[in-house]
């Protein structure tokens, strides 16, 4: 079939198409003519658009070479076109198929599995290479047929037939020429060609396609039969390469609307709204739309994107390997006021390599959430207070933030300043949740934790979290999950450590100290009640030590959970490494009182009671049994199942 001009837009049950020269076959060899029966086709008329101007200005006919291939449950033939055919009216000839339904087909037998993801347009407004395809499905005759809706209802059929996207593009003045163009939802909602599968995008290659002074593009692009419905309140995405650059425009839909098969869609929005495309995969920054992150280079644009005052959302839509780039943190300047909601879905972030002058880590200050992501193989040097792999700072005043199922691996190397962590320097109005950090952290000042260097203040909580790995600082102060707590109620509930930690003194299992921010002495840790809870933790660490001393005095001791603890905190249900590697400097070693004990557990109307020692303010909890896993303890003093997988030795979070 081709295609011929009309001076009006036409549009009919049957749309307004032409055969692609690649579908023609070669003729069947000849048969005998007296197997040979002779079958009549029409094209019904078509009818003018109701749609003023639209000026689809063409239709279909027969043409030299045309086939029709008819099945039957029991039968296949093909029909060649016979001489003489008019435009809407041809005879086609080959043997007689036997059975009561049957299937007519155009071009031929594989119509349902053509595909129309590859379209060239030559020209601006040419619609030459359109390709039309039918199926009348199911009817009672085959020997005289139209192909309309009409005639295969009133045979007990129906009719498919694809459709054609004709879109009207007022482009800006600047373009004079355009390459390709593309039409995108934000899921899969196009159908691929007549069969079952649907893609995100069409799109349609164009070569000579010069504007003219109006500056409109006109494309054609053929569609299937299966119909695509567009719902209210959704967005398509028009992309547009140009001689200069690319460009795009999203387009709102109020109402529901579909692209029909069989008819001429006109799609005609206005000329405003071009932008330069997203450097991004997907997405809007919105919560609904966030922007999809799948390159190293898509993920350096985060920073110009943020804005302050406001929350921009991220989604990283593949792994990212991010070798050979000294990351900047995303907010790492007062007042660090720009909010972001970053979801790893499930992927990994390796290599990830940082050494700012100011909070050296990814977000710099995270202020918002972070969430379902994993850093392999990560590096932090730090020079200057505050370091850890995803911040400086988890949270503060007035900008709190929220990390859960958020995964560290890597190295975090302080030569100078205190304040270091796995996740965070510091964190303040911080929630940390079924999060793991696997690190090296060595540092040359205070203040350290496998998950935070310390608090801030403002209350922080950490639940179902585990550290390994190990922790040395030449300073003081530091504890397998966080080094210091300071602030009134911030709290640890039902997570493990197995990291080895050597520092000088005041160092714990889960805690380095809880005192309120106050000295460890003994009139401080008695009088305190800071309402911290440090609440069925595991203290099963390789190894705590005080390798660092510098005189042969008595010093702060440490203790196997929480080294130094207001009395009156909440310590409940702790338990110990059986057979820890625990000792504490040499001199408190000789004065004694400084071993592990089992202490029963403490609130504010029970206070601990502290080891014998002159500086022995620390909590031990329980032994365990000889030859119990860690997993076994876990589930002895009732860690959820929901949350941990104890199949193991040691337990996985879910």
């Amino acid at each position: 079939m081709k295609t011929y001009t009309y001076l009006i837009a036409l549009m009919a049950g049957l749309a307004a198409l032409s055969c692609n020269r690649e579908m023609v076959q070669e003729l069947p060899a000849p048969q005998d003519s007296q197997d040979l029966i002779t079958i009549r086709v029409t094209i019904p008329d078509s009818e003018p658009l109701s749609r003023a101007g639209a000026h689809n200005g063409f239709s279909w006919y027969w043409s030299e070479g045309d086939r029709l291939t008819v099945v039957s449950e029991e039968d296949v033939q093909v029909f060649t076109i016979k001489e003489g055919f008019t435009s809407k009216y041809a005879e086609f000839v080959g043997k007689a198929v036997a059975g009561n339904s049957f299937t007519i087909l155009y071009p031929n037998e594989k119509a349902g599995s053509l595909d129309w993801s590859k379209q060239v347009q030559k020209g601006n407004n040419s619609y030459d290479h359109l390709q039309y395809a039918a199926s009348l499905n199911g009817v009672d005759d085959y020997t005289s047929f139209t192909f309309s809706p009409e005639w295969a209802e009133a045979h007990g059929g129906t009719l498919q037939q694809t459709g054609v996207l004709k879109m009207v593009l007022t482009l800006p003045d600047s373009v004079s020429t355009v390459s390709h163009v593309s039409i995108a939802s934000e899921s899969p909602l196009f159908y691929k060609g007549n069969g079952e599968a649907k893609v995100s995008k069409l799109e349609l290659d164009l070569t000579d396609a010069t504007l003219g002074n109006d500056h409109i593009l006109t494309s054609w692009m053929t569609t299937s039969w299966n119909e695509a419905v567009v719902v209210a309140d959704d967005a398509l995405v028009v992309s547009v390469k140009t001689d200069k650059n690319n460009i795009e425009k999203e387009v709102a839909f109020t109402r529901e609307s579909t692209l029909m098969s069989g008819k001429v869609n006109v799609f005609a929005p206005d000329g405003k709204g071009w932008v330069l495309p997203s450097h991004y995969a997907s997405g809007k920054g919105t919560e609904s739309k966030p922007w999809i992150i799948v390159t190293p280079e898509q993920m350096s644009y985060i920073k110009d994107d943020l804005a302050a005052g406001e929350i921009r959302y991220f989604q990283l839509g593949a792994d990212i390997d991010m070798t050979g780039i000294d990351w900047d943190p995303l907010n790492a300047a007062s007042p660090y006021d720009k909010q972001i909601d970053f979801d790893g879905a499930g992927h990994t972030i390796s290599n990830f390599s940082c050494s700012a002058a100011s909070y050296p880590s990814f977000f710099g200050v995270l202020y918002g959430k972070c969430h379902d992501v994993k850093f392999v193989n990560a590096t932090i040097n730090a020079s200057s207070k505050g370091c850890g792999i995803l911040g400086g700072y988890g949270g503060t005043t007035d900008k709190p933030c929220e990390v859960s199922r958020v995964h560290v691996q890597g190295t975090v190397t302080s030569t100078a300043g205190n304040n270091v962590g796995g996740l965070f320097g510091t964190a303040r109005e911080c929630t940390i949740t079924a999060c793991s950090a696997d690190v090296v952290i060595d540092s040359k000042g205070q203040l350290c934790g496998g998950l935070i260097g310390a608090d801030a203040g403002l209350g922080v909580t950490i639940r179902d979290c585990w550290t390994s790995g190990t922790l040395s600082s030449t300073s003081s102060i530091c504890g397998g999950i966080a080094g210091d707590i300071v602030a009134t109620g911030s709290s640890i509930y039902t997570s493990y450590s197995t990291m080895s930690v050597t520092t000088q003194f005041i160092y714990g299992g889960i805690v380095g100290r809880a005192v309120a921010g106050q000295k460890s002495n003994k009139n401080n840790c008695t009088n305190q009640n800071p309402q911290n809870h440090f609440e069925y933790c595991i203290a099963w660490n390789d190894k705590l030590s005080s390798d660092f001393v510098p005189d042969t005095a008595e010093h702060y001791g440490s203790a196997t959970i929480v080294g130094q603890t207001a009395f009156k905190n909440y310590l409940v249900g702790c338990v110990r490494k059986v057979d820890m590697d625990f000792s504490v400097c040499a001199a408190n070693a000789a004065a004694g009182g400084y071993d592990p004990f089992d202490q029963e557990d403490a609130n504010p109307d029970s206070p601990m009671t502290p080891g014998t020692g002159n500086y022995a303010f620390g909590y031990h909890g329980k032994a365990s049994a000889a030859g119990e896993t860690l997993s076994q303890v876990a589930q002895r003093i009732g860690w959820s199942a929901e949350v941990w997988d104890f199949s193991a030795e040691m337990p996985k979070l879910k």
